[in-house]
Order: structure tokens, then C-alpha cells, then sequence
């Protein structure tokens, strides 16, 4: 078996399709189907099933899919190992939602590099529910992400993140001290599709039910376009972290939320079983 085989197998199950891949691979469609067949051969058994719409990982394929990302992540190091610059150093990916706070991350980077030597890391940025799928395929080591985490899966709580509101300028809670839940009646309030916060909707509107009051709630999906969203929206106030404030929504004031506690929790989640070096740099980043 050779690694262009294992580059191949990869291209075709994560496009789906042996046209895609060939595309992707810039070589042409018959001479992939040629190599994938060598190494179904050597193998003795069928990697994919093929049909008219593309092609789909067998049980086998599956089984390898895996295991030739980690053989290709250690592919990836091998000319700094035979270089003798530095030790050997493993490829650790990590899944990080949007909006996370840059300074935080790159002092995070900076401490891994320190702490665990022996790792290289890399950095994905995607959705909770996109992360949990890249870890389940094999195409992340470890997981950032907004939403409770698996139970077949290894998880810590990671950091929280308060929840207030972002003020439109010149509405008369702007210049107030704090917000409590009950200034929220009547108002047009953005806030996190449940994509990116599951739990915050129902939380949120169960409150204002039970207070007696009717916000106009606007939920849609936003991140670095908060400020657009609200516009598009035409929305009173934004709930956001501080952090999001601060970055996405300049003269916006942000006030605490009193009276309604809400958090982002972040989640570091990796699989039960997974390499040493992986189990390092979870531990470095819990520290």
C-alpha cells in the first residue's frame, strides 16, 4: 500500500464522487478508478459503493477512512522528522466555533506550542454540529463547541461566556447601568439561532413567559455580521458576550442580563480512545 493510494481513497469518500475527486487530485477519472481498484485489491475488499449519484464508503471503506487520516497526519510530518530539526511532532486538529475570542485562542496556541512539544496543531473553524460530524468522521482530534456533548464521547466544561445585550444607540436603555429580563418586553431582540446555541431559545422564551412579558424575539444564525443582522432585523437590542460586543457592534453599549443568568458554555469533546499526544494537549488545555 502506498500513501497516493490512501490520498486517493480519502479524496473520493470525502467528495463523494470519483469525478470530484479527480478533479480535486487533477488527474483523470479512469486512472483514479485504476488505483482505487490496486487498492481494493491488495486490500481484498471493496471500498466503495458506486452508483450513478457518486460513490459512498462500504463498511470496509469506513473502517479505513480513519485510520488512513491518521497514517496521512503523520505522512504530513515526516519531512520535518528525517529534516532532524526538530523531535517528532504529530498533527493535532482542533474544532473552534465562530466567534471565539482571538486573544484567548492565540495565547491558547502559544501555551500548546510550549506545553506539548511534540504536537502540531491545527486549527478548524466550524459549527458545533459540524465539528461533532468532522470528529465522528476522523477529521478532528478534538471539538469546540456550544452544545452538550455526546455521551459516548469524552467532554469538559471549558469556559462560560455571560450573555447581555447589545443596545442600539440612542434607545433609552442604552444609557442604563444594567438590563433585567422585564426591560425586554416589547422590544425586537436578536438572538443565536438554535444551530449555534440549542439550549438558549427555549430558556429563553420559557422566562418571559413565566414573567409576563412578550419581546419580539429575531432569531438567526450570525457571528461576524452581528451588526448587520440587527440592521436587517431591525432589531432593539442583540443578546451577544461581551466579547461579540465589543468586536462586532461598535457604539452599541452592552449591559449585563439581571435576573436571567445566561451562559455560552463551550465544550472541549474528543473521542474515548485516541492517541497520546491527543490526551496531552486535552490536558494542557484544561490546565
Amino acid at each position: 500500500m502506498e500513501f497516493r493510494h490512501l490520498h486517493y481513497f480519502l479524496a473520493i469518500a470525502e467528495e463523494g464522487s470519483f469525478n470530484r475527486a479527480a478533479d480535486r487530485l487533477r488527474i483523470s477519472q479512469p486512472s483514479l478508478s485504476r488505483q482505487v481498484q490496486a487498492l481494493e485489491r491488495e486490500l481484498g475488499q471493496s471500498l466503495f459503493d458506486r452508483t450513478a449519484r457518486g460513490a459512498t464508503p462500504t463498511a470496509a471503506g469506513d473502517a479505513l477512512l480513519q485510520h488512513a487520516r491518521q497514517l496521512l497526519a503523520l505522512e504530513a510530518s515526516t519531512q520535518e522528522v528525517v529534516s532532524g530539526a526538530t523531535k517528532i511532532r504529530e498533527v493535532v486538529t482542533i474544532g473552534v466555533p465562530p466567534g471565539t475570542s482571538s486573544e484567548w485562542l492565540v495565547n491558547l496556541v502559544g501555551r500548546l506550542e510550549e506545553e506539548v512539544p511534540g504536537c502540531a496543531l491545527q486549527l478548524v473553524e466550524a459549527n458545533s454540529t459540524n465539528q461533532l460530524r468532522m470528529l465522528r468522521e476522523g477529521r478532528l482530534d478534538l471539538c469546540m463547541v456550544h452544545q452538550a456533548p455526546p455521551s459516548d464521547c469524552s467532554s469538559w466544561k471549558l469556559r462560560e461566556e455571560p450573555f447581555g445585550l447589545a443596545v442600539r444607540p440612542g434607545h433609552a436603555l442604552a444609557s442604563a447601568a444594567s438590563c433585567s429580563l422585564r426591560d425586554l418586553d416589547g422590544l425586537r431582540v436578536l438572538v443565536h439561532s438554535r444551530d449555534q446555541v440549542p439550549t438558549q431559545q427555549d430558556g429563553l422564551m420559557s422566562a418571559a413567559v413565566e414573567a409576563g412579558i412578550r419581546p419580539y424575539w429575531q432569531f438567526a444564525q450570525f457571528v461576524e455580521h452581528a451588526l448587520a443582522g440587527a440592521a436587517a432585523a431591525k432589531a432593539d437590542a442583540v443578546l451577544v458576550s461581551r466579547y461579540t460586543a465589543q468586536k462586532q457592534m461598535p457604539g452599541w453599549p452592552w449591559h449585563p442580563l439581571t435576573e436571567l443568568p445566561l451562559a455560552m458554555t463551550t465544550w472541549l469533546v474528543c473521542q474515548r480512545h485516541t492517541r497520546a499526544v491527543v490526551s496531552d494537549v486535552t490536558t494542557a488545555i484544561m490546565s
